[in-house]
């Protein structure tokens, strides 16, 4: 269970739950007051967008209901002068109730319940609202308190609302650098926080000393001709605390520097590239908002004789496709491939390939392992070859670490394999070829 306790959140449960009370309300907002007028910090449903919006004192129904510590209710906006008629247009809020939040004889804001039809609310609804003016109050209140409590011990150092990743980088550098007090207030309020300031600080120091990120190689094989065709570009951190690439990149996402960290990590990796022999390959991961950005775009297009294959990977929703296909389709232009990572787990689903249209895809090794003796994945990597095969796409297995694992891949009419049978991954150099043919010890 969530125990953490965030003055933001504490306000969006009262909207949400409100909202869910109220069957005739469209939208709910909570708006604080100071000398400038009422602030609305957030709200839910058809209000959900608005957070920001302020409302004069004197020239809204919310004002009315801090300057009189009574609830207003209007059943007509469009007909009421006590209400700020364009922000109810603009809102589509024809029916408003403005509860009072009080904590003595200091009114703090206004709890605003609002409907887009005219006489959406009931006198019962009103009564409900009365109710629980009190319970509100005191929650809104104690929110208050510790943000002020927050924002002073901080020095007003800015702290996320929402999840770290989206704080510019000024705010995480004024973030990064606080007193035992303040993180142990922060540890009160959001006990992820101080670990997520603290990994900003460790992948601030990576992106300082890019020395530390080191790049190994895995080899790809064709499974026809048993030639090396490409080789993956995987990161390694010389850096404590010891654990997985994996983990660093989340971090790193997590903390604001996915890019930053992914474009170091695709930055060492090209300059590498003269070294790889001709006719291989270099298969570069990057996340899709990478992909879109235009430095790593800049520095794709900027290789003058050679192709690379952009391995594209994702564990979560990706929000804008159609810019996601014209970043990559830019890279198209000029020689280089798709290949599309873990299919079969995550977010790698038969949608998200044809709306990219790879070149390659790439099984899961989690699909792979076991296929020697499960029917089911060897029936499920059958169906993926012919789908690839009727969209022109290619498959890549991933994780083969059996011979048997690979007699089976290939009877499957599998194109392409890695794994630590076929190579663990090493440094350019340490990899023996012999023409295009991996030389296994």
């Amino acid at each position: 269970m969530d125990q953490r306790i965030d003055p933001m959140r504490l306000m969006q449960r009262v909207t949400d739950r409100t909202l869910d009370l109220i069957e005739a309300a469209d939208g709910v907002m909570v708006g604080l007051a100071d000398r400038e007028g009422v602030t609305y910090v957030c709200g839910s449903g058809h209000n959900l967008l608005h957070r920001g919006t302020k409302v004069g004192t004197d020239s809204s129904l919310s004002g009315l209901a801090v300057r009189t510590g009574r609830l207003q209710r209007s059943d007509d906006t469009r007909a009421d002068a006590r209400v700020d008629a364009a922000v109810c247009r603009r809102l589509a809020v024809a029916s408003l109730v403005c509860v009072p939040l009080a904590r003595g004889s200091e009114t703090l804001g206004v709890l605003a319940v609002n409907a887009s039809r005219a006489w959406a609310f009931s006198d019962r609804d009103v009564e409900v609202l009365t109710r629980l003016a009190e319970f509100v109050s005191v929650v809104i209140g104690s929110a208050c308190d510790l943000d002020r409590v927050r924002t002073r011990l901080l020095e007003g150092a800015p702290l996320p609302e929402s999840p770290l990743s989206e704080l510019s980088q000024s705010a995480m550098e004024a973030t990064a650098s606080v007193d035992p007090a303040s993180r142990y207030v922060m540890s009160v309020l959001d006990p992820d926080m101080v670990a997520r300031i603290d990994a900003g600080d460790r992948i601030r120091a990576i992106l300082g000393h890019p020395e530390v990120v080191s790049i190994v190689f895995q080899p790809i094989v064709d499974l026809g001709s048993d030639e090396v065709v490409a080789v993956e570009a995987l990161s390694r951190f010389d850096v404590k605390p010891y654990q997985s690439p994996d983990l660093w990149f989340k971090e790193a996402a997590e903390s604001g520097y996915g890019l930053e960290l992914e474009l170091l990590a695709v930055t060492r990796a090209l300059a590498e590239l003269p070294m790889m022999p001709d006719g291989v390959a270099l298969s570069l991961n990057a996340g899709p908002r990478t992909v879109m950005a235009p430095r790593f775009r800049e520095a794709i297009l900027r290789l003058a004789d050679r192709s690379v294959i952009v391995e594209l990977t994702e564990h979560s929703a990706i929000d804008d496709y159609p810019e996601l296909v014209d970043s990559l389709q830019v890279l198209r232009q000029k020689g280089n491939r798709i290949s599309i990572d873990d299919t079969g787990s995550g977010y790698s689903s038969l949608t998200h390939i044809l709306k990219l249209a790879p070149d390659f895809i790439k099984l899961d090794r989690g699909l792979v392992s076991g296929i020697d003796i499960d029917p089911v994945r060897r029936a499920l990597a059958s169906a993926l070859v012919t789908f690839a095969a009727e969209i022109g796409a290619k498959i890549v297995a991933e994780g083969v670490e059996t011979k048997d694992e690979l007699t089976v891949l290939r009877q499957l009419g599998l194109h392409y394999a890695q794994g630590y049978y076929l190579g663990r991954p090493a440094r350019l150099e340490a990899l023996a070829f012999a023409g295009r043919h991996l030389v296994l010890d």
